[in-house]
């Protein structure tokens, strides 16, 4: 029985190994490896870079939005440098993307509501409340592949819209943010989410990256509790691999 392998590479990074034929496909989302948010001084990084950009492999990144611990140069140009890495993100990204002097070939638009299937993956990009860049057109993803669906929110505010396309998403994996600061939600929020998509599996993010912008995951953990939510909570330590079965009901369809 195949397992998708989940990597958290620290705040909103994951890297997800959707089990295909003959392997598995590497799907990067949000890679932040890089000092660039504190300006190169790596005592304000609390999480440690847990693998270099150059060494990090994947068939795909999917990047959400353009802020820097999402966007950053400095862990997506080693990663363009592989020609068979294909990126994925909505506008903002595109252009940064563009301005940065990359392929604009190698850069492919994936903005709320509009679907691709690249690299054997299916991509839905859904809604996210939150800026990027100069504009508010960040997006969560959905990723599926190898029997496996994956939601991560991207960074968002909690809001009904946010509630009300998430619900029927019907993942095993649900992944989102819980700082409660800088556009996102927060760890209370984050559980009534989790309550509303019922994920079989939820990992937090966005927490123990900036001591300025982080939470308790075991607040989160609380909450999840006080609101009898049913899908497992996984506590992720950067660096760790998970890996999630498919799910019984999947094996006997």
């Amino acid at each position: 029985m195949a397992a998708l392998g989940i990597d958290w590479l620290g705040q909103s990074g994951f890297r997800y190994h959707f089990p295909i034929a003959g392997g598995a496909v590497r799907v990067c989302v949000d890679p932040y490896l890089s000092h660039a948010m504190s300006g190169g001084k790596t005592r304000e990084r609390l999480t440690p870079i847990v693998i270099p950009a150059s060494r990090l492999r994947a068939d795909l990144v999917v990047t959400t939005h353009d802020h820097i611990d999402h966007f950053d140069e400095i862990t997506l140009r080693p990663l363009a440098e592989r020609p068979n890495v294909i990126f994925a993100g909505p506008s903002s990204c595109r252009d940064h993307w563009r301005a940065m002097g990359l392929p604009p070939e190698r850069f492919l638009r994936l903005d709320q509501g509009e679907s691709l299937e690249v690299a054997g993956v299916r991509l839905t990009a859904t809604y996210a409340d939150h800026s990027s860049g100069d504009r508010r057109d960040a997006i969560g993803v959905l990723a599926e592949a190898g029997g496996f669906r994956v939601y991560q929110t991207g960074d968002s505010e909690y809001n009904e819209r946010l509630v009300a396309g998430a619900r029927g998403l019907a993942p095993d994996l649900l992944t989102l943010p819980i700082n409660g600061r800088g556009g996102n939600m927060g760890h209370d929020e984050a559980a009534r989410l989790t309550a509303a998509v019922g994920p079989r599996v939820v990992i937090p993010n966005h927490y123990q990256m900036f001591a300025a912008n982080t939470a308790d995951p075991q607040d989160f953990l609380d909450a999840c509790r006080a609101r009898a939510v049913a899908a497992r909570v996984v506590l992720l330590r950067p660096g760790r691999r998970f890996e999630l079965e498919r799910s019984v009901q999947k094996e006997e369809g």
